[in-house]
């Protein structure tokens, strides 16, 4: 069935109606793939894969996971913004080698595009083995030098160690 819109405002409203309904569809993917990868975070065959690197936290050890990196970057710089932004987030953040068995205490790095606006979602989650306990997220614009990928760590880092350190808490007392 064909159907012509003579009027100029109806069609300015179905030309937008159908751009909200794609932005909508990109978000709605974006999300439901931030699930899917974050539910298979804890299971045990990726418990099993070495983590990058061990931190000493103030709950104990830690190993720390990249699942994905920015667009712009590769895995080695994006490892070493999470290391430099982790370690000025945590003074006590000593980075020790990965040695099985891991810690049980998982902190994995996560990064989704967002269609089509050149953004990112850095996503980062807390396991305790294979349960997810805190999370803390932050959108990153796709262009941005290290230096503010290495912020965006720090600031999550701190926000996800406050978290966890009350988590930690409110389960001893």
């Amino acid at each position: 069935m064909h159907m012509s819109i003579d009027n100029e405002r109806e069609r300015h409203l179905v030309s937008n109606d159908t751009g909200v309904c794609i932005m909508h569809l990109f978000r709605t993917l974006s999300f439901s793939a931030s699930l899917v990868v974050s539910a298979c975070t804890g299971s045990p065959a990726t418990l099993a894969l070495p983590p990058e690197f061990d931190v000493a936290t103030s709950a104990g050890p830690a190993s720390v996971s990249i699942r994905e990196t920015p667009p712009e970057m590769t895995f080695t710089e994006f490892k070493q913004a999470v290391s430099v932004g982790m370690q000025s987030a945590m003074p006590i953040c000593a980075q020790t080698t990965t040695v099985a068995p891991f810690p049980t205490r998982r902190i994995v790095w996560h990064v989704y595009p967002i269609f089509p606006r050149g953004a990112s979602r850095l996503v980062v989650n807390v396991f305790d083995g294979s349960a997810a306990t805190v999370e803390a997220q932050q959108v990153i614009d796709n262009t941005v030098p290290r230096s503010s990928i290495e912020y965006a760590v720090r600031v999550l880092t701190r926000r996800l160690m406050a978290k966890l350190d009350q988590r930690d808490k409110q389960a001893l007392g």
